[in-house]
């Protein structure tokens, strides 16, 4: 069991252990907001629903949470370089709700930005991803795992250590 702090609420937030279970998911898309923490502030009931936590939960949660714990670190790290360099990026990545459970999805990871052209925030919208690629993706990210890559489990995620290059995703 992982344990993370919801920091709008200061509540506890409990998230199962990696089950042996996982899926393509097929659906509209799900969409979630955060502020330049990458804390959720916003999340639509699509994400609320597959995530399996309630939105009380979800909305002050921090958005690396709902990784999962096995994704390679790197893969955010360019993520998170790219966003705050005000561009888009995307990528094929596995999430986990709150039983475990993994599910594939395509995710496109926006800045937000105000009047002023200041980031505030980030917009990131999973949707289905061509399941003919699960393969090859799985295959690329257990050789990053096999050369050394760090994972995010490695990086921890909310309220503790990120690593020195890391963004907190």
């Amino acid at each position: 069991m992982s344990t993370y702090v919801n920091s709008k609420t200061g509540n506890p937030i409990e998230r199962r252990e990696p089950q042996n279970e996982e899926y393509v998911y097929e659906g509209k898309p799900m969409i979630v907001e955060t502020n330049s923490e990458r804390v959720i502030t916003y999340a639509n009931k699509r994400f609320v629903e597959t995530s399996g936590y309630s939105k009380d939960e979800v909305i002050g949660s921090p958005h690396c949470m709902h990784l999962h714990p096995e994704m390679p670190a790197g893969i955010f790290k360019d993520a998170c370089r790219m966003n705050d360099e005000g561009k888009t990026w995307s990528g094929l990545v596995q999430n986990m709700n709150k039983e475990g459970i993994s599910y594939w999805t395509e995710l496109l990871i926006q800045p937000k930005v105000n009047d002023m052209g200041k980031i505030v925030g980030y917009m990131a919208t999973r949707r289905e991803m061509d399941a003919s690629k699960l393969a090859a993706v799985k295959q690329e990210y257990e050789s990053m795992r096999a050369s050394g890559e760090e994972t995010v489990k490695g990086q921890f995620c909310g309220e503790v250590y990120l690593g020195d290059s890391a963004c907190a995703f």
